[in-house]
């Protein structure tokens, strides 16, 4: 990172203790990767076809919830066994290892500003506990967080409070002095009922009830993050 730029004052409050990030949408552009897991395993299960242009509302549930929703908007028949999709799917995003999935623009440089300042970082996703380690460790930023839950670490997934208050007693932050970074209304649901300021990336894969939570700070680049020197006069 270049020595001259320096955190946005957002990161630099003294009320500021920890951050905790959303992953898919938020650090990570990996919905093609997920959309290809996706497809294919609806194919093998005999499902169907999901169209190539086919963009899902959502992209923030757990992988269940993901096909589960795939299949409503496509019309096709519910009558599925969606854990064992899951389990397939989860197979299908091992072998694509994350093909196409790349970091977001600006983030491993904000990552890093936060680790040299000392803020204690986690992630929260509802990703698979173990997708989310293969792409924190594919991209080489593992060391930079202190603890890392996905939507099956603990007994409930996002949009419940308790993943997130959970990961924050990991990283021994209250809820008042954390920040929580996401991009979807699932996210910002979760850092509502915890209590925790919701910082919505804006450029992430959103969905149609994100407008109905409110945000303590809105970004659309993580560059923004990032000032320079001769800002700081």
């Amino acid at each position: 990172m270049n020595d001259n730029l320096q955190l946005h004052p957002l990161l630099r409050n003294n009320d500021v203790r920890g951050v905790v990030f959303d992953l898919d949408g938020t650090l990570i552009d990996s919905a093609a990767d997920i959309l290809h897991g996706m497809r294919l395993t609806l194919e093998q299960a005999g499902v169907g076809t999901v169209p190539e242009d086919y963009f899902p509302d959502n992209l923030h549930g757990t992988a269940a919830g993901i096909l589960r929703s795939i299949v409503q908007d496509m019309g096709w028949s519910m009558n599925q066994d969606f854990n064992a999709l899951e389990r397939q799917y989860l197979v299908n995003a091992a072998s694509i290892n994350l093909e196409r999935t790349r970091l977001f623009s600006g983030a491993l440089a904000v990552l890093n500003a936060c680790k040299a300042t000392g803020l204690p970082m986690a992630i929260c996703t509802n990703k698979a506990y173990s997708g989310a380690i293969a792409a924190v460790q594919k991209f080489n930023i593992h060391g930079l967080f202190d603890f890392i839950t996905g939507c099956d670490t603990w007994d409930e997934a996002k949009p419940s409070p308790m993943p997130l208050r959970k990961t924050m007693e990991q990283i021994a932050v209250p809820a008042e002095e954390c920040l929580y970074f996401g991009d979807t209304s699932t996210d910002a649901e979760c850092a509502h009922a915890a209590g925790v300021r919701f910082i919505l990336f804006e450029a992430g894969y959103g969905d149609s009830q994100l407008g109905t939570w409110p945000a303590h700070f809105v970004f659309n680049d993580w560059n923004e993050l990032l000032l320079g020197e001769e800002t700081h006069a």
